[in-house]
């Protein structure tokens, strides 16, 4: 596709006019960060794409992570350009650094890595260093951000004429060890069946724990499906009769559709909720209309008389709408460390000459009774507990152990 500069312009217009009327975020992350959105066009109106719309699409893609906002952000294109690569690997933020959460069994070149090892250089730089300056995917808070870095050693959605990196890691074992491998990445297949969206078992007679991954829910196609989230969610509680405190697993949990989320809380609800307190612009304004509460309507009878709620930096979005509703339930508490701080209600806008879209979150969100934002800030847990190196190695999980202890 021929792609002018004249183009490049004329797109930046556009996203540059749909940013300073729809974009919530933007006091919030000039407060917080610093964003200047004036700077950033400016800059991005010096750069010369010399007819490569994939190499616009690379420096607008930069251009809006540097604003701070993780609904702020590009959105696949039309033409599905993009590659998706798997390393294979998988890494977890502990006290100690980044560990090693998961390598693939099938890859032989992992089998002398163990969970738990500490990632300590990225082709040849030291992990924090390159961690730091990674920009593929925007974050609205520094641990969101930083969890972003080490999720994109695991996948990666490459442009046209961007390979997937890094190409060698350095892991240290707890001896002190040294081990370097290179990622194999592999192209994503499209065709692989979804995993659940929802699992779930007993812990003891009275107790039982709910793992939610995700509320973009999909079914044996591969669609995003409110049926499935319905029948998945139905089979949990099944498997959980007689169980009066549950422990629901949302770290991790990146969002979704908040429908898919309200399924979830109407079941665990014996009374009316204030689901979301939120603030919308009102068209062609650019100011934010004042805080409305949303209120959900109950389905669950008996209501569990116990409810921890498990967060970390991977939970954001809809998953932080629905934990911040839920805290406010009797007998209820957020168990873990701070949520992701990223919930914006975001709009795709089409760029005019590209086609390129650009995702703009148009509503701001507050904890339910108060003014207090989420985005920027996130959920403070009740009870702080997070996982180590040591408990990644040796198969523990002291964030659920905290969640259940506090039931007694």
């Amino acid at each position: 596709m021929s792609y002018q500069r004249s183009d490049w312009l004329a797109d930046l217009d556009f996203l540059e006019g749909a940013v300073a009327l729809w974009w919530a975020g933007r006091a919030r992350h000039a407060e917080l960060d610093g964003t200047d959105p004036g700077a950033v066009f400016s800059a991005l109106r010096a750069v010369e794409p010399a007819g490569d719309l994939w190499a616009g699409a690379r420096a607008l893609r930069g251009g809006l992570w540097a604003l701070g906002d993780c609904h702020l952000r590009l959105a696949p294109s039309v033409m599905g350009a993009e590659t998706g690569w798997q390393s294979g690997l998988a890494f977890a933020p502990t006290p100690e650094g980044p560990a090693l959460l998961w390598a693939d069994p099938a890859i032989s070149a992992y089998r002398a890595a163990s969970v738990g090892d500490l990632l300590t250089a990225i082709d040849g730089v030291p992990a924090e260093k390159v961690l730091a300056s990674l920009r593929l995917r925007p974050g609205s808070t520094p641990r969101q951000r930083h969890l972003f870095a080490l999720q994109s050693l695991s996948h990666r959605d490459c442009l046209p004429g961007e390979p997937p990196l890094p190409r060698c890691l350095t892991l240290t074992d707890a001896r002190g060890h040294d081990l370097t491998l290179a990622p194999e990445w592999r192209t994503q297949d499209p065709a692989a069946p979804p995993p659940p969206a929802v699992r779930a078992r007993r812990i003891g007679d009275r107790t039982g724990l709910i793992t939610v991954r995700s509320f973009a829910c999909r079914d044996r196609t591969g669609q995003i499906s409110d049926a499935e989230m319905a029948r998945q969610l139905d089979a949990a509680l099944a498997g959980l009769e007689g169980c009066d405190r549950l422990a629901i697993d949302l770290r991790g949990n990146g969002g979704g559709r908040d429908e898919q989320a309200r399924m979830l809380a109407t079941r665990l609800t014996g009374a009316p909720l204030v689901w979301m307190r939120h603030a919308h612009p009102a068209p062609y304004g650019g100011e934010l209309g004042r805080f409305e509460d949303l209120i959900l309507t109950p389905k669950a009878t008996p209501q569990p008389s116990g409810l921890r709620l498990l967060i970390d930096a991977g939970t954001a979005s809809t998953a932080e709408i629905c934990a911040a509703a839920l805290a406010a339930l009797p007998g209820a508490a957020l168990v873990g460390s701070p949520s992701g701080g990223a919930v914006g209600d975001p709009v795709e806008f089409r760029l005019p000459r590209s086609l390129l879209g650009v995702f703009v979150p148009v509503a701001r969100y507050a904890r339910p009774g108060t003014d207090t934002p989420i985005e920027g800030a996130g959920l403070v847990p009740d009870i702080e507990a997070a996982p180590g190196a040591v408990d990644l190695r040796e198969g523990r999980d002291p964030v659920l152990d905290a969640a259940l202890a506090s039931f007694d």
